[in-house]
């Protein structure tokens, strides 16, 4: 496959679910999620609160069968409210994202820091990725949360292209690469090569 067709397949890749910006109550924050591996879609959501000049991060990795994402239609969205479900309390956002015909969705209160998904509750404080797995199976299950040290995020898969958040965060830590399983091949050869690409930028340096 030529390099410019690989090009297109990342770029098409980095947005295969949704992105947006805008001004939540009480800050600025962004949020995506993507294709990240054969076996995981990430989700990625960043807020820098108003009040406190605090920037809060967090990465999930959900995980199922190979290709799971395939399955099905693909969408996303996101929005703010200065209640939602936080009766009382400023600073509410949602994510929600489809993949593979699932729909997740995960909600956040930036004025006291957490973020809730799968009926668990996180403190943003302390934690800033969040593994879940068997997505496509009986009830996807969180299976981890862990702290990875804030840095920057990685340069862009192709020139003009923003720097890479979910990159960023996964090439800082070999075990969050392995979570990835990007051992695992892909049936289609033009959806392979690309996922073996996505995979490459997201090794750690040390284990290139």
């Amino acid at each position: 496959m030529k390099a410019g067709s690989l090009a297109l397949l990342v770029c098409a890749a980095a947005d295969l679910v949704a992105q947006s910006r805008g001004v939540a109550s009480g800050g600025a924050g962004m949020s995506t999620a993507r294709v990240a591996s054969p076996a995981v879609v990430a989700s990625w959501m960043s807020h820098a609160s108003a009040a406190d000049g605090t920037m809060t991060t967090l990465l999930v990795l959900w995980r199922g069968t190979q290709g799971w994402f395939l399955k099905g239609g693909h969408g996303g969205g996101s929005g703010a409210g200065s209640s939602g479900g936080f009766v009382g309390r400023g600073s509410y956002a949602y994510q929600s994202f489809s993949e593979g015909g699932l729909t997740f969705t995960l909600e956040f209160d930036h004025e006291r820091h957490t973020a809730t998904l799968l009926n668990e509750e996180f403190s943003l404080k302390d934690t800033n990725v969040v593994l879940v797995d068997f997505v496509d199976g009986p009830g996807p299950a969180v299976v981890g949360s862990r702290w990875i040290e804030p840095g920057p995020p990685a340069p862009p898969a192709v020139p003009g292209a923003a720097p890479d958040p979910i990159a960023g965060v996964i090439r800082r830590s070999p075990e969050l690469f392995d979570y990835l399983r990007c051992d695992l091949g892909m049936p289609d050869t033009a959806m392979s090569a690309m996922i073996t690409m996505v995979c490459g930028l997201m090794r750690p340096p040390a284990s290139r």
